[in-house]
């Protein structure tokens, strides 16, 4: 078994323990070297892990280039020749490492520590935003953001299409888990990912309540999808998540790993923003008096469900995109998609939106 999968499921192999490290600060940089290399994990909270070559100049281009952030339960393997930079986006983040002689210790070699700390000040509100949001609901009383409800899209495509529903099923930002647990409660195999660790702490909980089983829920970037292997899903869902994406390069990395997650013949459900996101959200339910305000980095007013009704509290607009049917085609099926089938939806979840159906070539 390698390193990377012994870490991934926290079975050591005989004769190695693994090692515990705690980025206590979010400024402090760590380095993590091993002399016959090793593998490391986050357990707790989310950091900013930078691969780096030993023979390698630690130029500030490099170090753009090999890093990325981690949440709980990624993990990254290094060989001999390589090693790890990392630093605390949150704070009191952990993590787990396993090898042969396995070191960590801080860093303070200008002006590399200053270029890691640049670079990781500059990670887009993404890796943020949702986290955020979700504890600041939570905060104010609600015991969930979303509905308890699957979205109306998921319902339809189960009526169109309950044929794809088979296998293997994964759900790309999933947060609190509505379609998950519906798909769950009905007996299909889920496997769910966001990067929101407040939300699916609640989705674990509901699962809990509900008996049913919640070890699918997993901390995952889905940009990256670290950890899961080629063809092993039937199905990928991306019902809200995409459009959130707004970043071309991103967008791409994103479409491409879901086609490699998916084994040949799986589908892919997209359902994405059209146009006038926002409009006929539960949350934002005077859109004509705040569209001109949403703007990503303001602050208006979004309702919320608590325990005696509902109330408005300020949230930040998040970056988002729309695009029509047909750019939306085209963008995903430049990834080896084909496209199946294209409905014009208008939900509570996710307004004016276009859902397609795609497939991966079986050949």
């Amino acid at each position: 078994m390698s390193l990377y999968r012994a870490i991934l499921e926290e079975s050591a192999p005989t004769g190695l323990a693994p090692t515990t490290i705690e980025l206590a600060d979010r400024t402090t940089v760590w380095q993590l070297d091993g002399s016959a290399g090793f593998a490391a994990k986050v357990t707790r909270g989310r950091a900013a892990v930078f691969v780096c070559d030993k023979a390698g100049a630690l130029t500030l281009d490099a170090l753009k280039e090999c890093c990325a952030p981690f949440g709980v339960g990624e993990a990254v393997e290094c060989d001999a020749s390589q090693y790890l930079l990392v630093i605390g986006l949150v704070d009191a983040t952990a993590l787990m490492a396993l090898g042969t002689d396995v070191t960590a210790s801080p860093v303070e070699f200008s002006p590399t520590s200053d270029d890691v700390r640049t670079i990781v000040g500059t990670l887009d509100a993404y890796y943020y935003g949702y986290e955020d949001r979700y504890r600041t609901v939570y905060d104010n009383g609600a015991q969930l953001w979303e509905s308890a409800e699957p979205n109306a899209s998921l319902r339809l495509m189960i009526e169109k299409r309950p044929d794809i529903f088979a296998g293997r099923i994964i759900d790309l930002g999933c947060g609190e888990g509505r379609d998950s647990l519906y798909l769950l409660s009905q007996g299909y195999d889920v496997t769910s990912v966001d990067v929101s660790h407040s939300a699916l702490a609640r989705a674990r909980e509901r699962a809990a309540a509900a008996g049913l089983d919640a070890s699918g829920f997993m901390e995952r970037d889905i940009i990256y999808l670290r950890g899961l292997d080629a063809g092993s899903f039937d199905l990928a869902m991306n019902m809200g998540c995409l459009h959130m994406l707004v970043d071309d390069e991103q967008r791409a990395r994103h479409i491409s790993r879901v086609f490699d997650i998916l084994r040949p013949g799986g589908h892919f459900v997209v359902d994405h923003c059209a146009s006038e996101w926002g409009k006929g959200f539960f949350s934002i339910p005077d859109y004509a008096e705040v569209s001109a305000d949403l703007v990503p980095g303001r602050v208006i007013s979004r309702r919320i469900r608590v325990e005696d009704g509902e109330k408005n509290i300020g949230l930040e607009v998040l970056p988002y995109a729309e695009r029509s049917g047909d750019a939306l085609a085209e963008e995903i099926g430049r990834h080896g998609f084909r496209l199946v089938s294209s409905t014009l939806t208008d939900t509570e979840a996710f307004g004016s939106s276009t859902m397609l159906l795609f497939q991966k070539p079986a050949a």
